[in-house]
């Protein structure tokens, strides 16, 4: 081994304690600098040093005391909520969010502006930007820090760009991410919509954060999975991983625009499925009129969700046996028609189709954060944030 490749810089060191500290304090909501030395394992000094950089810069402030043993008490540090925000933007076929975030992802606002599969994407891109920078205006007395973005996939992480929307074309040719920085003249970091909902299951189901292998399914207008091996996120060379809604589970099934046939999502995503309830209905109903009639008991919607929860069972399957998950979480438009019914066919078709042993010791649940993928759009920027803190505000001071 040659030792000049595997030296670590001062510097480096420094950045790596800092986000080891600011992330601990993230999840400990307050804690004291000796419970943040004990935690880390890094000298009292050092941890003072690193808090006193957090409160010239802003980034942390302190909250009161705590009391520990014997009636010690100390003072609690804790994320300073005041100074500085994220942009969290969701973008899917029919409709795009924007929404504005402390550094703990807590959600101040948001704005949801419906689209249409006719409109130009570079108009569809105009309009975000415009929602962009009148919740920035709107909200002047906070620096935004970074934005995040969950796109559906796949996409070109080292391009920053839609590789394919399927039933929207156009979206592959605007560089998101690079345009983005051009237009705030702040960093941008794209994501797969299904990886930031895995940050957000992370982030704030404390239950979960054990979990050696998690996978969060976006049962939406398409199907994703972001799949968490150890906490870390699972991409592939190019970003592709967790593409479950291009997997085929009819060999010579429905014709996809990726150029596969039987794609899962052309059989239980939003959009399947409000086609198959049309089809059925001879009508054009959209699909929260679909979703209501569901509610109210209908039939006819409720057989079609029923059909398609058993498709996505099967996804899930290959899902279990190709990564052996113990938790699998799932969220996004589907779940809301019906939970219950969902996650009823779904644990029958997995228990049906794969070894008792893989069964007994998988959890399978519903999704209990509301707008999820959307907050962890807002966690991709955030997380970027606590990589290097000193990169996003050091020079604000």
């Amino acid at each position: 081994m040659n030792i000049l490749n595997t030296g670590i810089n001062q510097d480096k060191i420094q950045e790596v304690n800092r986000s080891l500290v600011i992330s601990l304090l993230r999840e400990e909501g307050v804690c004291s600098r000796v419970n943040l030395s004990n935690r880390t394992g890094l000298k009292q000094a050092t941890v003072t040093n690193i808090i006193n950089d957090f409160i010239n810069w802003g980034l942390v402030k302190e909250v009161g005391f705590l009391y520990g043993n014997k009636g010690r008490r100390a003072i609690g540090i804790a994320i300073n909520t005041d100074n500085y925000r994220v942009i969290g933007v969701r973008l899917t076929r029919k409709n795009y969010t924007v929404g504005l975030f402390d550094l703990t992802d807590k959600l101040y606002l948001s704005k949801t502006v419906e689209t249409d599969f006719n409109i130009d994407p570079k108009i569809i891109f105009e309009n975000i930007t415009q929602t962009i920078s009148a919740i920035i205006k709107e909200n002047d007395n906070c620096k935004v820090l970074a934005i995040g973005v969950a796109i559906p996939g796949p996409f070109m992480k080292k391009e920053g760009r839609i590789v394919l929307m399927t039933e929207v074309p156009g979206w592959q040719n605007i560089l998101i991410e690079k345009e983005l920085e051009n237009i705030f003249h702040i960093p941008v970091f794209l994501e797969h919509d299904a990886n930031s909902g895995a940050y957000a299951e992370l982030w704030h189901s404390k239950d979960i954060i054990k979990s050696v292998g998690l996978i969060y399914i976006a049962a939406g207008q398409g199907i994703g999975a972001g799949i968490l091996i150890n906490q870390k996120l699972l991409k592939g060379t190019f970003g592709f991983a967790g593409e479950i809604g291009h997997t085929s589970i009819k060999f010579d099934g429905h014709k996809c625009e990726c150029g596969n046939r039987g794609c899962l999502e052309k059989y239980c995503s939003s959009i399947a499925f409000t086609n198959a309830v049309n089809e059925e209905l001879g009508q054009k109903l959209r699909f929260k009129q679909i979703e209501q009639l569901a509610k109210e008991g209908n039939s006819i919607c409720l057989n079609q969700y029923k059909k398609a929860c058993e498709y996505l069972g099967i996804g899930i399957v290959n899902m279990i046996n190709s990564f052996n998950p113990d938790t699998i979480i799932i969220g996004d438009d589907m779940v809301n028609i019906n939970p219950k019914l969902m996650l009823d066919t779904i644990n029958q078709t997995v228990k049906e189709k794969i070894i008792p042993e893989l069964y007994n010791d998988l959890k399978i649940g519903i999704s209990n954060i509301p707008n999820s993928i959307l907050h962890g759009a807002g966690i991709v920027a955030i997380n970027e944030i606590f990589r290097n803190p000193l990169d996003f505000v050091g020079s604000q001071v």
